[in-house]
């Protein structure tokens, strides 16, 4: 068997704080919406805020337009058609504002990329979502040059947790499975669909959306991931004891 020759990585919540950084700029949103003058108490506009997050996913970008009908229908407020438009306005301007000034990857992401790099092994990116967000995040980031692949499930047609995903991302590097490493943090899109490929996964736990004990989840042989850790730094212990393995 061969050594590793290939580590991939998930983005959100695996190489920076997503799912904080997300909170953290909704809530920016809501502050922006009472300095324009909306008399609502600010945590009860929070958990408001958090009831549409979760009954119309992370990913909408129409939170603002719907906490503002709700405030409306259901609430009985009184907000005019033109008040409405320039409270989604400043919450929105105040939503990506904290998204560009606050954006930042775990102290020890940059330190493991160099020193992937610097083993001699190719590293990639496989991230769910709309390209020119993704790439964005990664730019931001400055880490589009620390990798050598950046797979956005989008540009190539095939989403998490579709295995043909990690197929496409193996025959990239014209690699084996057992000849790659995966660290994902979400068990459904990230570790069960590496597996299938017969990669090698690994669970971070960053205390995101996705980030669960395992003893908590009711996983089959064939959907636990390989290892967990918690920081990218033990990466480098488990590359040596595959190898190790590989070779005794």
């Amino acid at each position: 068997m061969s050594p590793i020759k290939l580590v991939g990585f998930d983005l959100d919540d695996c190489l920076f704080d997503s799912t904080g950084l997300s909170e953290r700029a909704r809530v920016k949103g809501i502050d922006a919406m009472i300095e324009l003058g909306l008399n609502l108490d600010r945590q009860k506009a929070i958990i408001l805020l958090q009831e549409i997050v979760n009954e119309y996913g992370s990913n909408s970008s129409k939170h603002y337009d719907y906490f503002i009908r709700r405030l409306n229908r259901i609430e009985n407020f009184s907000i005019s058609f033109n008040q409405q438009y320039k409270y989604i306005a400043a919450a929105v301007m105040a939503y990506h504002q904290e998204k560009i000034n606050s954006i930042k990857l775990y102290e020890d992401v940059k330190p493991s990329l160099k020193k992937i790099k610097e083993m001699g092994i190719k590293s990639a990116i496989i991230s769910d979502g709309i390209p020119i967000k993704q790439y964005e995040k990664i730019l931001r980031l400055q880490i589009d040059e620390l990798v050598d692949l950046i797979v956005i499930t989008d540009e190539v047609g095939i989403r998490k947790p579709n295995p043909k995903l990690f197929e496409y991302f193996l025959e990239k590097f014209g690699v084996k499975g057992n000849e790659t490493i995966y660290v994902g943090d979400n068990i459904e899109k990230d570790i069960i669909p590496a597996k299938m490929n017969g990669i090698h996964t690994i669970y971070i736990h960053r205390g995101g959306k996705y980030d669960f004990s395992l003893s908590d989840l009711n996983l089959t042989d064939k959907e636990i991931p390989n290892y967990e850790i918690d920081k990218l730094y033990e990466l480098f212990d488990i590359v040596s004891k595959i190898n190790n393995q590989n070779f005794s």
